[in-house]
C-alpha cells in the first residue's frame, strides 16, 4: 500500500493564503428592484439587473460597465477623483448629451393626472385612469425625455406616497442606466415640507413627510441651529423619496409685501437670511461624515436681483 505524502504545514498555510488573496474584494446581494454591490472599504453600487450593464472585476473590486464596452473606463472607476471622472465622460459624451444635460422637465406628479396643476399626461396612449399603469410606471412624456430628449434633470411635484416616489425613481434609474453613459436621473423638488399646496411652486407639498413652518417661520425663531435640525431632517427625508436636489433656500429678501413669493423667503434683513441660508444649506448637504448618501443638493435660488429686488 503506498504511503500518502504528507505536504508540510506552510505548504498549507500558502495554498490558503493564496486562495484568500484571489477572492474578490465585494459581496453583491439582490434587493427587489436592484442588485447592490459593497466593495471593501469602497464605493457601494447599484444597479438594475435588467438594464444590460454588467460588473467589471479589477484588482478584485467592482465597477460598472456603464457604457457596455467591457473595459473600466475613467469616468467609471471610483477610485479616482470626480473631477477627473466628470472629465473623461465629458470627452465621451456627444452634442446631443451635453445638450439633454442643459434641460430641465416640466412639472412631472406621479402618478401623472389626478392631483396635477399640469395637463394631461398619457401612459400608452391613455390616460393614467384608463391605462391599467402602476402609479411608479413612467409617462410617455417621461420616457420620451430621458431616451430622446438625453434630459436627465426632472422635477417632482406631488407623489402618491413615499413608496411610489421610491418606486418611480428606480424605474427611471433603471431605465436610463441602459441609455448611452448611464448618466442617472437628477431628481429635484421645491419645498414640500409645508401643509398647504395653493401654488403652482410648492405642488408637492401637504405630502406625507414631516411639516414644518416655511423658511420665513423658521427664519422668525432667529436660530439657525433649528434651522440646520429642518435641513438634517429634510435631506433625509428627500432621498427616501428619490429626490436629489433641493431647489432652495431662496434667499430673496422680503423687501415687498406684496411679491406672491414673500413667504418663501428669511425675512428682510441680510445677515440673518445669510446665517439662516448657511444654516439650510449645510442641513441639506451634510451627512454623517460631511457629503454622503443623505446629502441633498441645494440649489439656491433665485438670481441674483431676482423676486422684488
Amino acid at each position: 500500500m503506498q504511503k500518502l505524502k504528507r505536504w508540510p504545514k506552510s505548504a498549507g498555510l500558502f495554498i490558503l493564503a493564496l486562495a484568500v488573496g484571489c477572492s474578490p474584494k465585494f459581496t453583491e446581494e439582490s434587493k427587489a428592484e436592484y442588485n447592490l454591490v459593497h466593495n471593501d472599504g469602497g464605493s457601494a453600487l447599484g444597479y438594475h439587473p435588467a438594464s444590460g450593464v454588467g460588473l467589471l472585476t479589477i484588482d478584485r473590486f467592482a465597477f460598472k460597465d456603464m457604457n457596455k464596452n467591457g473595459i473600466l473606463d475613467d469616468y467609471e472607476d471610483w477610485r479616482l477623483s470626480a473631477d477627473k471622472r466628470a472629465k473623461d465622460l465629458a470627452s465621451k459624451m456627444s452634442v446631443e448629451e451635453m445638450a439633454g444635460l442643459m434641460l430641465y422637465s416640466a412639472h412631472q406628479s406621479i402618478p401623472g393626472g389626478g392631483r396635477s396643476f399640469f395637463g394631461p399626461v398619457t401612459y400608452n396612449g391613455k390616460p393614467y385612469a384608463e391605462s391599467g399603469a402602476s402609479p411608479s410606471d413612467l409617462s410617455d412624456a417621461q420616457k420620451k425625455f430621458l431616451k430622446e430628449d438625453n434630459l436627465r434633470h426632472v422635477l417632482i411635484t406631488s407623489v402618491e406616497s413615499p413608496e411610489v416616489a421610491a418606486r418611480w425613481n428606480n424605474n427611471a434609474q433603471a431605465m436610463v442606466e441602459g441609455i448611452g453613459m448611464g448618466i442617472p436621473v437628477n431628481t429635484s423638488s421645491d419645498p414640500r415640507h409645508g401643509s398647504d399646496t395653493y401654488a403652482e411652486y410648492n405642488a408637492g407639498a401637504g405630502g406625507a413627510i414631516s411639516m414644518w413652518p416655511g423658511t420665513l417661520g423658521i427664519a422668525a425663531s432667529f436660530d439657525p441651529d433649528l434651522m440646520l435640525q429642518f435641513g438634517v431632517i429634510g435631506s433625509k427625508e428627500y432621498r427616501a423619496l428619490g429626490i436629489t436636489t433641493a431647489l432652495s433656500p431662496q434667499i430673496d429678501l422680503a423687501t415687498e409685501p406684496r411679491w406672491s413669493r414673500f413667504d418663501g423667503t428669511m425675512g428682510e434683513d441680510p445677515d440673518l437670511a445669510a446665517d439662516m441660508a448657511r444654516a439650510y444649506i449645510d442641513g441639506f448637504q451634510s451627512s454623517d461624515h460631511g457629503w454622503g448618501y443623505q446629502s441633498v443638493n441645494a440649489m439656491v435660488k433665485h438670481w441674483p436681483g431676482g423676486g422684488p429686488e
